[in-house]
């Protein structure tokens, strides 16, 4: 059964089913229990060159296309999931536990296959955060696999609901909202993401401006997100005794595996505020705007450094040049023998070296007013090479004044 109001992901999930493929990855991850043998039997009879372990399967397709339902396998197995494909579909699932997830958290951050979107079994919620750019764009050897975005899930499962605006982000970043559309509430402690929120950031594909944009609105994170031992501490000594006691026997029967993240989400939800819209509330279209005018504004911060940087070069470069000009000022009559000397060689190396040479002494002449002796001598330079065509095709290049 499923709440009502709330999303099916279930179209987006059988992706790329029937069609030719150059390249698809498909990784799973069972994290609050093992699989059986008999579930790793069902896993094999869907994939003969799979990869499959008590806890993950992965499986790699160049040709062809993966037979089963990834979101039936995440119905019946798994608890993570990241599929990525060359054409610019990325998908990353997660299933958490009825009792820990209340599907009514995700609600105002649902969007659609381009962004976030949610389903619910009798026992789990499934979230699905999803990506459909267009071939070409996306890099799977950059791409942040299932171990970089894995935590998201334990945060989520203690309160921390960072990740749901981030898939929202998407769907904004993606155009598929309309402009007039209100911000959902922005959960506290966006401004400092994690290092996984920053992988699902990237995995998403959000433009950076947009997020820098977004995130400013982030109220200020409180210590829920990272209590210190002494505050747990404090936390658990004030808890009913007859309560630690049940808790302890849940721990030594070892059926709960989610206990601690149990007590760690109730914590924080006695101990913080819920997240909250902004005072005044932003549109996607505002955020749009604000995203456009903060990117021409980086532009231009940049173009302004290059070009201070380009200034700062071409001084040097006048320095080094004017310090040049004025060494061979002082050896001027030992430069024109170089200038022969490098002819002499005939060859097109030192014809190029001596050229250059010999515009070095034009523009000395030139300065020092003396540019018609220049000129002269140039084309006295011209007539003893005559039969010269190659050297007289450079020379062709030279200034008489």
């Amino acid at each position: 059964m499923e709440e009502p109001g709330l999303q099916d992901a279930g179209q987006l999930l059988d992706y790329a089913t029937g069609s030719m493929s150059e390249y698809q990855y498909y990784e799973f991850q069972a994290v609050d229990r093992p699989l059986t043998s008999k579930e790793q039997a069902e896993l094999r009879a869907l994939s003969t060159r799979a990869e499959i372990s008590a806890t993950r399967f992965t499986n790699v397709y160049h040709y062809g296309d993966f037979k089963g339902s990834p979101h039936q396998m995440m119905e019946r197995y798994f608890d993570a999931h990241v599929y990525t494909a060359n054409w610019g579909t990325r998908v990353f699932m997660l299933r958490l536990p009825r009792k820990l997830f209340d599907p009514k958290l995700a609600a105002p951050y649902l969007t659609d296959e381009q962004g976030l979107s949610l389903q619910t079994t009798r026992e789990h919620v499934i979230l699905t955060f999803a990506v459909q750019d267009e071939a070409g764009e996306w890099d799977d050897m950059e791409a942040p696999g299932l171990a970089e975005l894995l935590p998201v899930r334990s945060d989520l499962l203690a309160g921390d609901l960072r990740c749901l605006y981030l898939g929202w982000l998407r769907a904004v970043a993606a155009g598929h909202l309309d402009d007039k559309e209100v911000e959902p509430p922005v959960p506290p402690g966006m401004k400092s993401l994690s290092g996984a929120l920053d992988s699902l950031a990237r995995f998403l594909d959000i433009d950076l401006d947009l997020l820098q944009v977004a995130l400013a609105a982030s109220p200020e994170a409180p210590a829920r997100l990272s209590p210190s031992r002494e505050v747990l501490a404090a936390w658990v000594k004030a808890l009913p005794l007859r309560e630690k006691d049940a808790l302890l026997v849940r721990l030594m029967e070892g059926q709960d595996s989610l206990l601690g993240a149990e007590l760690l989400q109730r914590f924080r939800k006695e101990r913080a505020p819920a997240p909250r819209a902004p005072t005044s509330p932003r549109t996607v279209g505002g955020l749009r705007e604000a995203a456009r005018v903060l990117h021409e504004r980086q532009v231009k911060r940049v173009m302004q450094m290059q070009a201070r940087e380009q200034a700062r070069r071409e001084r040097e470069l006048a320095e080094v040049r004017e310090k040049a000009l004025r060494a061979l000022a002082a050896r001027e009559s030992a430069a024109w023998n170089e200038v022969d000397a490098h002819f002499a060689t005939r060859k097109p190396g030192g014809y190029d070296v001596g050229i250059q040479l010999l515009k070095d002494l034009g523009e000395v002449a030139r300065r020092q007013g003396r540019a018609a002796e220049f000129s002269a001598r140039v084309r006295i330079l011209r007539e003893l090479n005559a039969r010269r065509p190659a050297l007289l095709a450079r020379l062709e290049g030279v200034e008489e004044g």
